[in-house]
């Protein structure tokens, strides 16, 4: 019996010695057989899609752990880049068969396969669509961007050359910003090819990420030099560079508030940084490699995070939830001001406007036959009073 204690003891204390240290992620969206290669979130935060090299398609809401809403195999290879509409209702994908997929999402998460358009001779790297789901803006391997309108099915082309890596379309939908094999990020009109290129350098390495701030005055970018760098958009210098990856990254994003900018990198880790200050404010370590899209929830408390997931992990790929710890601000109601509010439709007294007083002639009240149980009666003019005569 002693023999047995001491057997269970010490298979108990080792059982607590090897436990798994706290984990930062939340949950996992699974669901994909390879490594993933892009993911987006809706412009009104409900759903997150991601794809694959598996060719695959998987779409989430985003307070879902687990099961997709919709998975779709429509293209025949890897799928590099997703894109919605901020209303969530359209979704684009696009891949290395060279093809664009939209896709019609209704109130109740039934999905539509649309429309699809074979725009580039190579693999489609980038895409977005404008919100209002006109055109549809694609960077491709074959060295061309288009913007392509989608009810019409006209195209226009933009010839960069080398392979486009990433595309950020201004709110005027006119300026493309591109990042390509290079070191140089270009600045292109898509209404007029012969006007001049602007070109924003500063990167030692290949330019792999670029986002726009929400306001358009601020370009970031994600580079091969291990180091993400944030750019004034009006007069193209360069405001800040951010370091503390040690190895090439991958992606980079910015929060809608424009207070946090994150970023994902070959090094197995995702950085959360402070736009204002340049410092880093988390980082997530080890969590897998190769990480290709990051992107905040609305409030900011989540990050999510299409990464290659550990080699000793057997399970599925999918896009990893984690917890950034920003504190959410609360915003304090409107304070009371001690009256009562009023019902609906009610108008305040200091509105009311009393009815104009029309002036009538005086009239008197003659009984004609009263009871105890009725009084009848009947008002009869008052015939004024003479006036006297002073003389």
């Amino acid at each position: 019996m002693k023999h047995f204690l001491a057997i269970f003891f010490l298979l108990y204390s080792l059982a607590g010695y090897t436990q798994p240290p706290k984990s930062s992620i939340l949950f996992k969206l699974q669901g994909h057989s390879d490594d993933l290669e892009c993911m987006a979130v809706s412009g009104n935060g409900k759903l997150i899609a991601s794809g694959s090299w598996d060719g695959i398609v998987n779409l989430f809401y985003t307070d879902s752990n687990y099961t997709p809403i919709g998975t779709f195999s429509d293209h025949f290879s890897a799928v590099n880049c997703i894109s919605f509409t901020n209303n969530g209702k359209t979704m684009v994908t696009g891949g290395n068969d060279g093809k664009i997929f939209t896709y019609l999402i209704d109130s109740l998460g039934v999905v539509t396969k649309d429309k699809y358009a074979p725009l580039h001779r190579m693999s489609i790297n980038a895409v977005y669509i404008d919100p209002g789901g006109k055109f549809v803006y694609t960077g491709s391997n074959d060295g061309t961007i288009i913007q392509y309108e989608l009810a019409k099915n006209k195209e226009r082309k933009i010839n960069n050359t080398n392979s486009v890596s990433s595309i950020a379309i201004g709110n005027d939908r006119k300026s493309v910003y591109c990042s390509d094999n290079t070191s140089i990020i270009k600045k292109y009109d898509i209404l007029n090819a012969t006007a001049k290129v602007v070109e924003f350098e500063g990167h030692t390495d290949q330019v792999n990420c670029i986002v726009l701030s929400k306001d358009n005055k601020y370009l970031i970018s994600a580079s091969s030099d291990k180091t993400v760098k944030i750019w004034n958009t009006q007069n193209g210098k360069l405001e800040k560079t951010l370091l503390g990856h040690d190895w090439k990254v991958l992606t980079v994003t910015i929060s809608a508030n424009g207070k946090y900018i994150a970023s994902g990198s070959n090094d197995g880790s995702t950085k959360i940084w402070d736009f204002e200050t340049g410092k880093e404010i988390k980082s997530f370590d080890d969590i897998g490699s190769n990480a290709r899209g990051v992107t905040f929830n609305a409030n900011n408390s989540l990050l999510y995070t299409a990464i290659n997931y550990p080699v000793d992990s057997f399970e599925t790929k999918g896009i990893l939830v984690l917890k950034t710890g920003i504190e959410i601000i609360k915003k304090d109601p409107p304070k009371n001001s001690g009256k009562t509010p009023l019902p609906k439709g009610a108008t305040p007294k200091s509105t009311v406007k009393k009815p104009a007083t029309i002036a009538t002639p005086e009239t008197t009240k003659e009984i004609i036959k009263k009871t105890d149980e009725i009084e009848i009666s009947e008002e009869k003019k008052k015939t004024p009073e003479p006036k006297k005569n002073d003389n």
